[in-house]
């Protein structure tokens, strides 16, 4: 593919008529890298069949991309015994089938009135039998948009489940520019900035990140509204997220961006263009 040799920059899709959505955009758009659920827009999960995954999988070997599997939003790694756990495993299976890159996951809300430690030690356990469950994918964690009981908001608790996990090798970690400022993190300003970028080299490593959502917000910084916006028409704009993706511990990692659904396929084209460009 002609990006192969340029940064990484593909997008999230949106199924309507399966897997077959995925290659259509692969090929329509000219990217190397793409990021769905594994259910269609009326929540609904697409055949993964056998002859769907050889069909997927052969085409992915011969056009040449990286594919990741995006968890369901119910989907949760926070109790082992929840149907929301089960369908997480079936997900991780699936996209192990599909030869995909990874699941990308949002760890969720845990027991109210658990200490940090506590949800920690809470969430490991939901991540420890996941990668007992389902062998060889690796599990992506994302950085989350809300607070309170929900586990990942804020960077310093993935520094707290490092040590509990007991194979830290097959984890890593998304990181999303839009959930780190509606959380918080107010990378808008320049010490601000300079702080978060500090922070992620302190919690993560080059080999730790497999994903960057370069995603822009029309939400204020702690509103802890995940909603996205167009990549440079947000709160965060285009120097931020430039900035973003040119810091050394992020230069090399695949960008997924998670377009509004309002966006067509010429401004598709338009933003994906534009992102690209600024990886000088």
């Amino acid at each position: 593919m002609e990006q192969m040799n340029k940064r990484a920059v593909g997008l999230h899709v949106r199924l309507q008529n399966g897997l077959s959505d995925v290659i259509q955009a692969v090929e329509h758009f000219n990217i190397p890298v793409v990021q769905s659920f594994l259910m269609d827009e009326s929540s609904k999960y697409v055949s993964c069949s056998a002859s769907v995954r050889k069909e997927f999988i052969r085409l992915k070997e011969r056009i040449g991309f990286s594919y990741f599997v995006h968890a369901a939003y119910w989907s949760s790694l926070t109790n082992v015994k929840s149907k929301e756990f089960l369908s997480l495993c079936k997900e991780s299976d699936k996209a192990l089938d599909l030869s995909s890159e990874g699941i990308v996951v949002h760890v969720g809300a845990t027991r109210a009135r658990l200490s940090k430690m506590d949800q920690a030690q809470y969430v490991a356990q939901g991540l420890n039998e996941l990668l007992l469950r389902v062998p060889t994918i690796p599990i992506i964690l994302e950085n989350g948009p809300h607070a309170g009981r929900n586990f990942g908001g804020d960077f310093t608790d993935f520094m707290l489940l490092r040590d509990l996990v007991e194979q830290r090798s097959r984890v890593q970690y998304c990181i999303d520019t839009a959930h780190a400022y509606v959380y918080g993190y107010n990378m808008v300003d320049s010490v601000d900035r300079k702080n978060f970028f500090q922070l992620l080299q302190d919690v993560f490593d080059n080999e730790t990140i497999a994903l960057l959502h370069l995603n822009d917000t029309a939400h204020d910084c702690a509103s802890q509204i995940d909603k996205h916006g167009i990549p440079g028409e947000g709160f965060l704009g285009a120097t931020v997220l430039q900035e973003c993706m040119q810091y050394p511990l992020l230069q090399d990692v695949p960008i997924v961006l998670e377009l509004p659904s309002r966006c067509d396929d010429a401004q598709t084209k338009s933003v994906l263009s534009l992102v690209s460009s600024w990886d000088i």
